[in-house]
């Protein structure tokens, strides 16, 4: 949830019967960010709904659907969910898929809330889409939903791609446009993709020219990935298993001037915890450095290194400017670490938030492999930002596919009932 989420007031509702819903649904124990949004008195069914302007008006064009008091999104004649961020299509390949063209039609979710479907049968495997949208506070969000089906008895492995706006970033768990998060994954790590030998995983952000170190030192203590609304900072680097490793994370802090205000929480695979607040242990401007002695302790072939922020701080947004692995062995000398002198040395150097940074998974399409038994099924459940609005975010929302097309149920008959 960003700022501006949190500072927004509740929307006002003005039927009673929905007042007292969306205040019991609040001291139920739902944070603001699961509220239902319920604004009855929005443009989108006085404007769009009562002309008379349904679903069925876009039937030849493709599908809108929406929830009382919220501009529509569509769902386009070529199986397309389109916000106003940019669309999301959805290819699929793989052992007996073959190529057909969807069937795009309005359909009824528990009798009540409208949604749009496109179907369509790819030789053994058919492929359903749907999508309706879920009250969440506060501009709704969109649930898009991907089912494949063996249909002819015989196992197949398929791969579903998703097809996203060019400009669009895609981390761990979230899609971005800029700093907005404009859609919610399922666990990559289920997606069967080939990662990177390196890389971040997390729904941190890059802020290069953050830091205004003081005095001669690495370049890389300019640049951040900083885990705003409190995520944490996640890489992963490919390792021999059960090896060992000096591992050195570098920070430099320069917004605030105080200590006790972020408090870092460092955690290396293999090493003990170090908590470390930037302005009590270096200053203000100041770059420092914590060595780990680490080891792949799961003999996964990963060593894992995660930043967090104390979760009593009053910032709790955690920073991290460098990172350098070095073999096993005496540990580095800290000075000549921070002043860039040993970087030639380093198995790794990253300049977390810089040139050299890179995220753990490949550009270009975004894609899922699934192993389909015989007559079986799988879906995949994406959360999608609406008009004006963001995606949940996985590590801070308690949002799931079946709360969701709850609220969006109670929603619609309350309506009716009006």
């Amino acid at each position: 949830m960003n700022a501006r989420q949190e500072t927004i007031g509740r929307p006002q509702i003005p039927n009673l019967k929905l007042r007292k819903r969306f205040k019991q649904q609040t001291l139920s124990g739902h944070s603001s960010r699961q509220s239902w949004c319920l604004n009855i008195g929005a443009w989108c069914f006085l404007g769009v709904w009562s002309l008379g302007l349904g679903a069925s008006a876009f039937a030849a064009n493709g599908i809108s659907f929406t929830s009382p008091g919220f501009p529509p999104s569509q769902m386009d004649a070529d199986s397309r969910l389109v916000e106003d961020w940019g669309a999301v299509g959805v290819k699929l390949s793989g052992e007996g898929v073959a190529d057909a063209a969807p069937t795009v039609s309005t359909v009824k979710f528990d009798g009540v809330v409208p949604a749009a479907q496109a179907v369509s049968q790819r030789g053994a495997v058919t492929l359903k889409l749907t999508a309706f949208r879920a009250p969440a506070y506060p501009a709704g969000v969109d649930v898009f939903t991907v089912r494949v089906e063996e249909k002819q008895g015989r196992a197949a492995n398929v791969t579903v791609a998703l097809e996203l706006p060019a400009k669009v970033y895609a981390g761990l768990r979230t899609v971005r446009l800029g700093g907005r998060a404009v859609l919610t994954l399922p666990p990559r790590e289920e997606s069967g993709e080939k990662l990177r030998d390196w890389g971040y995983c997390d729904e941190a952000s890059s802020l290069r020219g953050w830091a205004k170190p003081a005095g001669p030192c690495d370049p890389a203590f300019r640049n951040i990935r900083a885990g705003m609304g409190g995520v944490p900072i996640i890489y992963r680097f490919s390792v021999r298993p059960k090896s060992e490793a000096n591992v050195v994370l570098g920070f430099c802090e320069s917004h605030w001037a105080e200590a006790g205000q972020r408090r870092l929480i460092c955690k290396v695979e293999g090493a003990p915890s170090q908590e470390a607040d930037p302005i009590a242990k270096w200053g203000r401007h100041k770059p420092g450095a914590l060595l780990f002695k680490a080891r792949d302790e799961d003999g996964d072939g990963r060593l894992d290194i995660t930043v967090r922020g104390a979760s009593d701080a009053r910032d709790k947004n955690p920073i991290l400017n460098a990172i350098w692995i070095f073999p096993a062995g005496p540990p580095p000398n800290p000075g000549q670490i921070i002043a860039g002198k040993l970087n030639a040395a380093a198995k790794r150097y990253v300049d977390v938030g810089g040139e050299n940074d890179q995220s753990l998974y490949p550009g270009g399409k975004l894609e899922y492999r699934i192993a389909l038994p015989a007559r079986g099924a799988q879906e995949l459940t994406f959360f999608a930002a609406c008009h004006g609005g963001s995606a949940p975010m996985p590590d801070v929302s308690a949002w799931t596919s079946e709360t969701l097309r709850r609220a969006a149920r109670e929603v619609w008959r309350d309506w009716k009932e009006r």
